[in-house]
């Protein structure tokens, strides 16, 4: 009996521990890192064609709140943005991938990459907000032409 017990908790465990509710939120201790990290996944599966979805509780609300409601207004189609922000691009083959921390207080960083997606420059700046003690992304600049803004991206009209 006890070990019908034990073998009834040890499966529930494993059926509850994929379970994305019960998943912790997304830690940033360093933006820099966050932004690498995303920014590896996507070379990592350059080769394979395999996409990436970055975690999606990494965001401010209010970036948060754009984000879901272009994708909610798509409708399973390409929404106002037409294009991965991470990479600046549909398609991607990242090299000299360079990440370093811009200007910083103790509640805003900009996380600043710079690489060669098929061959051409970009420099894309990550704003990070430190909200309630957790380090979100609150916007995104390409500052290379066609210069954008994530979030006025993101508030096109539907």
């Amino acid at each position: 009996m006890n070990f019908m017990k034990g073998l009834a908790s040890i499966l529930m465990a494993l059926i509850f521990s994929g379970v994305p509710a019960f998943a912790a939120p997304t830690t940033i201790s360093d933006p820099v890192m966050i932004v690498a990290g995303v920014l590896r996944h996507f070379v990592e599966r350059q080769s394979s064609g395999d996409s990436y979805e970055p975690p999606e509780d990494i965001y401010t609300p209010r970036l948060g709140k754009l984000i879901r409601d272009d994708k909610k207004q798509a409708k399973g189609e390409v929404g106002c943005l037409g294009f991965v922000f991470w990479v600046n691009g549909q398609d991607w083959t990242i090299t000299k991938l360079d990440v370093k921390s811009g200007p910083a207080s103790q509640d805003r960083e900009i996380v600043i990459a710079r690489f060669l997606n098929i061959g051409t420059p970009e420099e894309i700046h990550f704003d990070f907000r430190r909200i309630a003690g957790r380090w979100l992304l609150d916007d995104v600049q390409s500052v290379k032409e066609p210069r954008w803004t994530l979030s006025e991206i993101l508030k096109c009209p539907h």
